[in-house]
């Protein structure tokens, strides 16, 4: 008897344990956390030339983000992940004087310090490639993680 409650309590350790297992999300979401600067952009096909690209900046805390040129803030909004799909989704949600704004469907990869997104224009459909071809309306942004 002794013997299967031991078993029991073992396999209910190893469900328990199942159930924690780390969340694609939560995972992702800490990745993100933090400043990052831009690398290079992409908006319809045309590349923002380098210097202009690379005095952005992004900081995200919690599920918030702000963009900054130079220091000043000239963006700030929430976003939302789903690391389950593939591309991974990102809707983000620009913050708006008198309340939110459109929503803009996109994609994301982090791979190291580096963190790709691609953005759909505002209620147009998400990206399905880290792409931005001209007239498609995507805008593809290169960030890298801010050295401290």
């Amino acid at each position: 008897m002794k013997t299967g409650l031991a078993v029991t309590a073992i396999l209910i350790g190893l469900i328990a344990g199942a159930d924690v297992k780390e969340d694609p999300n939560k995972k992702d979401l800490e990745s993100m956390q933090g400043d990052w600067a831009a690398v290079s952009s992409v908006r319809d096909g045309q590349k923002l030339p380098d210097d202009e690209a690379q005095i952005l900046f992004r900081t995200v805390k919690g599920n918030g983000y702000t963009v900054f040129h130079f220091d000043r803030p000239i963006g700030r909004g929430t976003f939302t992940i789903d690391a389950t799909k593939s591309p991974k989704a990102i809707d983000a949600t620009p913050a708006t004087p008198g309340g939110k704004g459109q929503a803009l469907l996109g994609i994301y990869e982090i791979k190291g310090n580096r963190y790709t997104v691609c953005f759909a224009a505002p209620r147009k459909e998400r990206p399905t490639t880290f792409s931005s071809k001209a007239d498609s309306g995507w805008v593809l942004t290169v960030w890298e993680r801010e050295k401290k």
